[in-house]
């Protein structure tokens, strides 16, 4: 069964620790040798000692080499199996036996090595038992004390078997489920954004929508909301605004002109020049707009507000309808009242023919600083081709 990245590192990192269990007992066991005078266990201990020292050292100098636990099997065999040569055993030496067979369990890769592991143990145990019984050697323990120790070996190797199979089950099945929550989180983010992409673009239909009726109502084209549209996004990109404020400009600035709404038709469409009070009319769309849009909490719309409420100010203070002046004037009305004028001259309206290209020029050049902010009026002449040729796509 495969095992997770995680899994393996852990194994690792156990399989040090139960290294270093073994040394301790070994120089423990070295110590009792020594002090007993028993130098076939001595040289037993020292040996087996010597083998999980370089094993030890080589997991550190080779921490991907796949055979420790098969190497470290073979030391554990040798080392069992030397005591039914020896022909005796003292406490401790029963304790190794208890000890190792559950503590290997967790290290085997596959379930056959755990079976012949295992196998081979009880089959070896099993002589010794049977050899304790006849008195064969002479031992220490009494059968049936050398029986429980065989049962218990097994039965906590077997649970440490399940055990093992269990984590590896688990974390087989935990990352499938990480796997498969990934996909579900992807899916619903990818689900959220086509929505929320489906409803940016519902908003600004409608919004543009919108501005062409408010130029519909004053017998204007409605691609004048969409030129403004384009115009100013061009200006916003020249003053390398951030992406997200370039395209905030050019969806909100069709409602520019929302306020005409509220304007009458024999003066919204006279044909001829206001008088006083005609034009003070005409002048409020620019509040009206700004009470229209300014309630919503929507960046769209509040951008919209300011646009509608600054785009006719003057830089130098002339304009309406509350006389601000040049930084005073919010920046994208500042930008709409450059691309607002430009289409309004280009095209034929109720109370004037369309102006030449040139005469446009001549115009801007002249208000430069005076109507406009002088920095964006100057990016608009020096690309005054480009807002031609964005002007007569339309046509």
């Amino acid at each position: 069964m495969p095992f997770s990245e995680n899994f393996q590192k852990t194994a690792v990192i156990n399989f040090r620790l139960l290294m270093l269990v073994n040394l301790v007992f070994l120089v423990l066991a070295l110590l009792a040798n020594f002090w007993l005078e028993r130098w076939a266990l001595f040289n037993i201990h020292a040996v087996t000692g010597i083998a999980f020292l370089a094993l030890y050292t080589m997991s550190y100098l080779k921490p991907k080499f796949a055979g420790y636990p098969r190497i470290y099997l073979a030391i554990m065999a040798a080392y069992f199996y030397s005591f039914f040569w020896y022909g005796h055993i003292d406490t401790y030496d029963l304790i190794w036996l208890l000890l190792f067979p559950p503590l290997v369990a967790f290290l085997i890769e596959k379930d056959r090595e755990l079976i012949l592991w295992q196998s081979g143990f009880i089959l070896g145990v099993s002589i010794f038992f049977i050899a304790a019984m006849f008195d064969a050697w002479n031992l220490v323990y009494p059968p049936m004390l050398i029986g429980a120790v065989l049962f218990s070996n097994s039965f906590i190797a077997v649970l440490s078997w399940f055990n093992h199979r269990y984590k590896a089950r688990f974390f087989a099945a935990q990352q499938a489920f990480q796997h498969t929550l990934e996909q579900r989180v992807d899916q619903a983010t990818e689900t959220i954004r086509e929505l929320n992409d489906a409803l940016e673009i519902s908003q600004r239909d409608v919004v543009m929508r919108l501005g062409e009726i408010c130029e519909v109502r004053s017998k204007e084209t409605g691609q004048h909301v969409q030129r403004v549209s384009e115009y100013s996004r061009r200006l916003a990109e020249l003053i390398q605004l951030p992406e997200h404020e370039i395209q905030l400009i050019q969806d909100a600035s069709p409602l520019h002109d929302v306020g005409k709404v509220a304007i009458p038709d024999n003066i919204l469409n006279k044909p001829g020049r206001y008088d006083e009070r005609e034009y003070s009319i005409m002048k409020e769309h620019a509040n009206i707009g700004y009470k229209l849009l300014s309630s919503s909490p929507q960046p769209l719309l509040q951008a919209a507000a300011m646009i509608a409420r600054d785009h006719h100010e003057w830089w130098n203070g002339k304009g309406y309808p509350n006389h601000k002046t040049q930084d005073n004037i919010h920046l994208y009305g500042r930008i709409v009242a450059i691309a607002d004028v430009f289409d309004a001259l280009s095209f034929e309206r109720v109370y004037k023919p369309a102006w030449s290209d040139d005469k446009i020029l001549a115009l801007f050049k002249e208000q430069c600083g005076v109507q406009f902010d002088p920095t964006l009026c100057q990016l608009f002449l020096d690309h005054y081709d480009e807002f031609i040729a964005l002007r007569n796509k339309f046509c």
